[in-house]
């Protein structure tokens, strides 16, 4: 599976201390997409999926993560992956939020039956494209077209209290390449990040 990088504990993209996990691949390019560099198709981030899920399991294990958060890049690109990775993850920790730029209902329309595997393993997903216009500075969605859809009603309280909690905030992590900075960032987050590099 590509990844282009798997941190915890994120605290910011759902409730609780989460694994997040972001795919390396998708052909959208949004503006102002906050993760250009996991567009690209990268076959040197390709990782064997069980080790993949090895390293995954690892960490919700010993930090006790409540929650599973995956973006990228475009998950549903690598739907049988994911869907692999999501049937061995789901019995450690069963809150799931996918982040994906198709609407839901172009995946229900899918003729790919692991992307209907991750639809039933998913708890929450934030669909559609990014307009960077429509970034209102709302928590778990980038623009306002986006919708949070509780695939699992059960998480919906939990959802709702964390996104009435707190406005945005951002984690940052130090990496072997720097600093990465996550979760939803402003509108004018990429160009202000560039002024003061």
């Amino acid at each position: 599976m590509k990844i282009g990088r798997m941190l915890y504990p994120v605290r910011e993209l759902g409730p609780g201390e989460r694994l997040g996990i972001w795919v390396q691949g998708c052909a959208r390019g949004c503006p102002g997409c906050a993760n250009p560099e996991l567009q690209y198709f990268d076959k040197k981030k390709e990782i064997p999926i069980r080790l993949l899920t090895a390293m995954a399991s690892t960490a919700i294990l010993s930090r006790k993560l409540s929650g599973i958060t995956i973006s990228g890049g475009e998950p549903m690109l690598q739907a049988g992956e994911l869907a692999y990775l999501l049937r061995e993850l789901r019995p450690l920790c069963d809150d799931v939020l996918i982040y994906t730029g198709f609407c839901y209902e172009e995946l229900l329309q899918s003729h790919d039956p692991d992307i209907h595997k991750v639809l039933c393993m998913t708890s929450v997903l934030v669909d559609g494209a990014y307009f960077m216009e429509k970034n209102a500075g709302e928590r778990l969605r980038g623009s306002t077209n986006q919708r949070i859809l509780f695939l699992d009603e059960s998480k919906r309280r939990v959802y709702e209290n964390y996104m009435m909690e707190n406005e945005r905030q951002i984690d940052h992590f130090i990496t072997s390449n720097g600093v990465v900075s996550v979760g939803i960032h402003p509108q004018k987050f990429l160009d202000e990040a560039r002024g003061t590099i």
